[in-house]
């Protein structure tokens, strides 16, 4: 992609059962606010049919929207983090470089982003919306499919994350999966204090299903009482993306 960060598909994991997941049908990235007329054509080539945008109207204020190839049908599902509603972009905005070091310096920034990344597990609307994404992807016709957040790498790649471990996929493929966004971070203007908000980390994802545990037990719980999915939906998701 010309001018679409961190675009990549999910495919080629392997299950605990031997079964391989399928390239060609799902897709993440950042936001597409400023694709090209290239990366659409690209789009057009990879058959996507739906997009599933995970910003909030923060996010689209300051990005715009995504721009996509003409009858891409796009599902919005704002999620927005409950202990910062503003969003943190605000703080980029809004502090001086001395007031973003008092924030987030001295390890902030990473623990800032370790809790939220819990947040994204436990907070009841959040998961509400992960489990729509997961009916959406699963309608007739809905792949290829495409979804995005602002950088593709937290919002977004919780997603990717429930579908490689909803369908069998072992939990350090799962994060080999996830860390692969730091790949595609590209260096801001505050550099190192930042860092730790502009990429992902492995104790992020550890964060996650600690919380996981903590809020719903098991991944299957999570599954029924958090996404409000059942053995039907998780049936038809590894019949549509295992080989």
């Amino acid at each position: 992609m010309d001018s679409v960060r961190n675009f990549r598909p999910l495919g080629g994991q392997t299950t605990v059962d031997g079964r391989r997941v399928r390239t060609g049908l799902v897709y993440r990235s950042a936001h597409l606010a400023e694709a090209s007329d290239a990366d659409l054509d690209r789009l057009v080539e990879l058959g996507i049919r739906t997009v599933f945008d995970f910003r909030n109207q923060g996010d689209l204020a300051v990005e715009g929207p995504n721009r996509l190839p003409d009858g891409v049908e796009q599902i919005s599902l704002p999620m927005v983090d409950p202990a910062n509603q503003s969003g943190l972009r605000t703080d980029y905005s809004k502090l001086s470089a001395e007031e973003l070091e008092e924030r987030f310096g001295n390890g902030k920034a990473f623990q800032w982003m370790k809790e939220a990344s819990g947040r994204s597990v436990s907070d009841p609307v959040r998961t509400g919306q992960f489990g729509r994404f997961v009916q959406g992807l699963l309608m007739p016709g809905a792949v290829p499919v495409l979804f995005n957040c602002s950088a593709g790498k937290d919002r977004t790649g919780w997603a990717a994350s429930i579908l490689l471990l909803a369908v069998g996929v072992p939990e350090q493929q799962v994060v080999d999966h996830y860390l692969e966004t730091n790949q595609h971070v590209v260096p801001g203007r505050y550099g190192d204090l930042m860092m730790p908000l502009m990429s992902v980390h492995e104790d992020y994802f550890a964060e996650q299903m600690r919380v996981l545990a903590d809020t719903w037990g098991t991944f299957d719980q999570y599954w029924t009482d958090g996404l409000g999915l059942d053995g039907k939906h998780r049936q038809a998701l590894r019949e549509l993306l295992l080989d």
